[in-house]
């Protein structure tokens, strides 16, 4: 049995974000529900290799968020050489997925637990208009940002926190203490891109970040917002969660 590390680029407008869930839980595929990239790739994975296989991926971007290198593994009994594989997947999938490589990997390899950080990018346009080829890919703010305090207010996140308040209670989990290494906010004419590093990320953590940043930017909340979020972990403090077309996973490292 092999294990084989994929590495894959999507635009996920269309699709009900990475991962199948069952019958009774949210998002199960069929006629009246949006694909999954998870079902979509274990369909054609499936045609291809002529077996069962299941792929699992480094962490469930949510429906509408976009990947550049999202990480997935899968075990097979196939001998088709790697560069095969990718050729034959690039051949069917959609024209919003690619795969980008296949690898093979050791035995216990594991895209989700083995992952020691995730860097994830959202790209706002802060200015009057939206461009028709860039709608899928950004958030359109057009009233005017004050970047200087939204910088200071990411600052405060950096290092190890508990994140409850950006944590969605939708998707429980035991901890939501995660450490943000890198947090930083460019700008380029009218493009505003924030880039976010972690250890991992709660439901939605990034999306609750950017709005808050971007209600703190705009002077619907006062300055010290950030560190006063991190102290109450009160999540109905927290500002408008972001939409999900300007949000990237841009890189998982290992």
């Amino acid at each position: 049995m092999r294990t084989l590390k994929l590495t894959i680029a999507y635009d996920g407008t269309d699709y009900a974000g990475w991962q199948i869930q069952n019958a009774r839980g949210q998002k199960a595929e069929g006629r009246n529900q949006k694909p999954t990239i998870q079902g979509t790739l274990e369909q054609i994975l499936r045609q291809i290799l002529q077996e069962p296989v299941k792929v699992v991926g480094s962490g469930r971007t949510d429906a509408g968020v976009h990947a550049l290198a999202q990480v997935a593994h899968l075990k097979t009994r196939s001998p088709m050489p790697c560069e095969r594989l990718k050729a034959a997947l690039n051949s069917l999938l959609p024209p919003d997925m690619v795969i980008t490589q296949v690898k093979e990997a050791h035995a216990g390899f594991h895209a989700r637990f083995d992952a020691k950080a995730k860097h994830y990018r959202y790209h706002i346009v802060n200015g009057p208009i939206v461009l028709p080829f860039e709608r899928r890919a950004v958030h359109h703010v057009p009233v005017p940002l004050n970047l200087a305090v939204m910088r200071r207010e990411a600052r405060a996140l950096l290092g190890r926190h508990d994140f409850r308040a950006f944590h969605n209670t939708g998707r429980p989990v035991a901890d939501t203490r995660r450490t943000i290494s890198n947090l930083r906010i460019n700008r380029h004419n009218v493009h505003l891109v924030i880039e976010i590093e972690a250890t991992g990320f709660l439901y939605t953590m990034v999306r609750s970040i950017v709005g808050t940043l971007i209600d703190i930017g705009r002077g619907h909340r006062p300055p010290g917002t950030m560190a006063q979020l991190l102290k109450t972990k009160d999540r109905c403090r927290v500002g408008t969660t972001a939409p999900p077309q300007g949000l990237c996973l841009v890189e998982v490292k290992y």
